[in-house]
């Protein structure tokens, strides 16, 4: 970038420092036509005076003859590069319509690739910046709302951190491959990506790192199972690995195991006093089956003991959802825990399960709707699509559709053939972020994607989009247990007679669709295939 002024650094002789004369002298220095109160400098290996450099000519003059001032844009773009840790980076994504013909395009000589990236830099706020800025040793928690940026400040300190111990090892690590590819997007564009202090990587691919690196060994599948975990903090326990993290930061730990948290627990520098062990999460998107009674998961790490008692700290502001569709989301978690802890499922004395604070930034469309026939769902979606391409003026781009499952063979529900059928018959564009090895060839990086994303609920954690659209939920209608058996839900008394299994898995239903409609920044649609008059319905429509 081409800065409009040219600037240099001098040193004052140290007869300023020690006469006070001379030191007044020089702060009413206006001009530089008296060069002997800064030191020689050295130029081309040789002690130069600075009259002898000749930097001062046309000092006074701009560099560029035609400069005014830098725009908003580019302050932002040179303060990204000087402090990313207090900027946000977003990709840009592009309108993409049907497809043209190349002869089309007015210029033969404009060649497109295809694979630039544009992105756009926001500043965080007063209030973000002073959480960055506050540096608390030890170990941590951060319970924040969607929206409230909790991923924003936890990638920053992490950035913070990694500039501040250059020769420590710093660890990000999350659940969501996609919210591990945010993070690695914004710190390339942040020109953080050569330090090499700073790793950031999903829970599992850390593991794969410590078998294949440090253990010599390779795991069965890109999910590690609990057994490979276990020998993990074996390994780390006795002594036979030199891995250690001065800081170690978690994002969405409402979804990790506790088994887990004591790999990444073991794996900290405790004998560093800078150590920092910081969790940041929301227990209302437990969209995974947890442990009952909503207990926190970094309350039952194996073997380690820790006081959380004035160590959580909660985050209400909500950045990302406009108005209308926060009220929605607001009152939907309100019911959602009032009848959990109705049901004994939540002890809503212990953490303030509710705090959700709502943006004045008005919404430009919310629509539910309820009470759709299984059969019809596909032709409701082609309806919403379009709606909201014409009617909002909306890219495909910016609209994501959101759904639990790929499909459901128990109830004989194959929504993502259905709807992928539907894009390809309209020729609408589209990409996959669902995280399967059964499907990892269709599977894109969130950063990559292009046209409408196709996502489940688990695989949207960290992210969200200008339009939701949350379908398929046909199969909320009931638990499942072994041998594909499943039962209806069909009013809260039965949920009250249920096991702890089912309990624990109505939850995460609930959960799980009010984290699916907080992915939405402006308009939300849900087109509901759940039965009427049942408790899942009753959390979408009241």
């Amino acid at each position: 970038m081409k800065f409009p002024y040219k600037h240099i650094i001098l040193f004052p002789n140290e007869k300023i420092r020690k006469n006070e004369d001379e030191r007044e002298k020089f702060s009413k220095l206006l001009n530089f036509a008296t060069f002997e109160f800064f030191r020689p400098v050295t130029s081309d290996g040789k002690e130069k005076l600075i009259t002898q450099l000749k930097i001062f000519e046309g000092i006074r003059k701009p560099y560029d003859q035609n400069f005014t001032t830098i725009t908003e844009r580019e302050c932002r773009a040179i303060f990204e590069r000087l402090a990313p840790e207090y900027t946000v980076v977003m990709n840009e994504l592009e309108k993409i319509s049907i497809k043209k013909s190349v002869s089309q395009l007015p210029y033969d000589n404009f060649k497109i690739s295809g694979n630039e990236i544009e992105y756009k830099t926001f500043f965080l706020d007063e209030y973000q910046v002073a959480q960055v800025n506050e540096i608390r040793k030890g170990h941590r928690v951060i319970l924040a709302n969607p929206g409230a940026g909790k991923s924003v400040l936890l990638l920053s300190k992490a950035f913070k951190y990694a500039s501040m111990f250059k020769d420590s090892k710093i660890l990000l690590t999350c659940y969501n491959n996609n919210l591990a590819d945010s993070y690695k997007f914004k710190r390339d564009c942040a020109d953080f990506g050569d330090n090499k202090n700073l790793f950031i990587m999903t829970f599992h691919k850390l593991v794969k790192k410590i078998y294949e690196d440090c253990m010599h060994k390779h795991c069965m599948s890109s999910f590690a199972s609990d057994e490979e975990i276990q020998k993990c903090i074996d390994t780390v326990k006795g002594g036979k690995l030199e891995l250690k993290f001065k800081a170690i930061f978690i994002d969405e730990v409402q979804i990790f195991n506790p088994l887990y948290l004591e790999l990444c627990y073991h794996l900290l520098d405790k004998n560093n006093p800078d150590h920092i062990f910081l969790m940041a999460g929301d227990l209302n998107q437990a969209v995974k089956k947890s442990s009952r009674r909503g207990e926190a998961p970094w309350k039952q790490i194996n073997g380690v003991d820790l006081d959380f008692t004035g160590r959580v700290r909660y985050i209400e502001k909500n950045y990302r959802n406009s108005k209308e569709i926060a009220e929605y989301i607001s009152n939907m978690l309100k019911r959602i825990n009032n009848r959990l802890s109705m049901l004994n499922l939540i002890n809503s004395m212990e953490y303030e399960y509710n705090s959700f604070k709502i943006g004045e930034k008005p919404t430009t469309a919310l629509k539910v709707k309820t009470g759709i026939n299984r059969m019809e769902i596909k032709a409701e979606l082609e309806l919403a699509i379009h709606e909201i391409i014409s009617k909002y003026d909306v890219s495909y781009s910016d609209i994501a559709i959101i759904f639990p499952y790929k499909q459901h063979k128990a109830v004989n529900y194959n929504f993502i053939y259905w709807v992928k059928r539907l894009l390809d018959d309209a020729d609408i564009p589209y990409s996959m972020i669902i995280s399967s090895d059964r499907i990892t060839n269709e599977r894109k990086r969130y950063s990559q994607t292009t046209g409408i994303v196709l996502s489940t609920i688990d695989s949207s954690l960290g992210l969200d989009f200008k339009a939701v659209i949350l379908a398929g939920l046909y199969p909320y209608n009931f638990v499942f247990g072994e041998n594909g058996h499943k039962k209806a839900i069909e009013a809260w008394a039965d949920i009250k007679k249920m096991n702890d299994d089912d309990q624990t898995q109505v939850q995460s239903h609930m959960r799980a669709i009010y984290t699916a409609c907080s992915r939405a920044r402006d308009i939300l649609y849900v087109l509901s295939d759940i039965n009427p008059n049942t408790p899942m319905e009753e959390i979408l429509k009241k």
